[in-house]
């Protein structure tokens, strides 16, 4: 489904860097991919889910697109809404770490058996909030629930955030709900000089980094049913540079910098699941076609 509230695969624009110092342009790619074992990725899969488990894996990594000037020393910042697209009312996200900070449970390593979790914001982007009242939830919306585009959606964002993304007051302290993209999962880092003995060790990089992991429960499919879900991140659901308004990621400049002064847009490169039927279920809808047609074509006349 096309709809102008998403970002199409690598439709790029750019913003120059918050420090005008740096005269640099470059853009964060967010990559979304998906997966049934954890251990092969891709953006686009074929997933049977009347096979035995019906568990989709997804991931977001972030990588530093360059347009000259300096590269970062890593990732700093995102704030962001994941969506899942054209969902029925069976399916829904695992449980997933939902308050906190990395000190306290609010982040996750990920280990050999994905399947089964945790899931979470991976540490060491897990360096601030979300509180126990204003925790991130899975918002559904369906039939344009909070403004959101016509179809049903899966969407995380904190508990109180109940808007589509972009969708609200665009000023004053409303603005949160949901125009100003603060409500989303936030992946920050500390900087080099910020990080304390009982912290995560910084991660320096500034390519395929995956920052947040969760998994997504599908239903079943009727018969000779074909479905696609698609795994999105709204531009209007981001962080946003309140002088540009551009929606931005924030990098690392050196281990002097400790408020991720390099700035720049954010490229959005989506999944896809497609849902299909087994080639039993398929062979099976078939026979049933083939009988019914003969059914009718040499039923005796009355």
């Amino acid at each position: 489904m096309k709809n102008s509230r998403f970002v199409l695969p690598f439709v790029i624009a750019s913003i120059a860097g918050t420090n005008a110092a740096l005269g640099t342009v470059g853009n964060t790619l967010l990559n979304l991919q998906v997966s049934r074992d954890g251990t092969t990725w891709t953006n686009s899969l074929e997933f049977n889910p009347n096979d035995v488990g019906r568990r989709v894996l997804v991931r977001a990594s972030v990588s530093w697109l360059a347009n000259g000037g300096p590269s970062p020393i890593g990732f700093a910042s995102l704030t962001w809404q994941p969506v899942i697209s054209n969902v029925r009312d069976s399916e829904t996200i695992a449980p997933f770490a939902n308050a906190g900070n990395n000190l306290n449970g609010g982040g996750v390593d990920l280990d050999s058996t994905p399947l089964d979790g945790p899931y979470g914001r991976v540490r060491p982007f897990a360096a601030t909030g979300p509180s126990g009242l204003n925790f991130y939830s899975i918002q559904r919306h369906t039939n344009g629930s909070g403004g959101a585009p016509a179809t049903s959606y899966l969407r995380i964002a904190r508990n109180d955030i109940t808007n589509w993304a972009g969708v609200g007051p665009t000023s004053g302290t409303a603005a949160a709900n949901n125009f100003n993209g603060a409500g989303g999962v936030a992946c920050v880092q500390k900087g080099v000089g910020n990080v304390g003995s009982a912290d995560p060790a910084f991660a320096y990089g500034t390519q395929d980094i995956v920052i947040f992991q969760f998994a997504l429960d599908v239903g079943t499919l009727t018969p000779g049913e074909h479905r696609n879900l698609g795994v999105a991140a709204p531009l209007e659901g981001m962080s946003r540079n309140s002088t540009t308004g551009e929606r931005k990621a924030n990098w690392f400049t050196s281990s002097s910098d400790n408020f991720g002064d390099l700035e720049g847009a954010v490229v959005v490169n989506e999944a896809h699941i497609n849902l299909v039927p087994s080639p039993a279920s398929l062979t099976l809808l078939g026979l049933a076609n083939v009988a019914f047609s003969s059914r009718r074509r040499f039923s005796p006349r009355r």
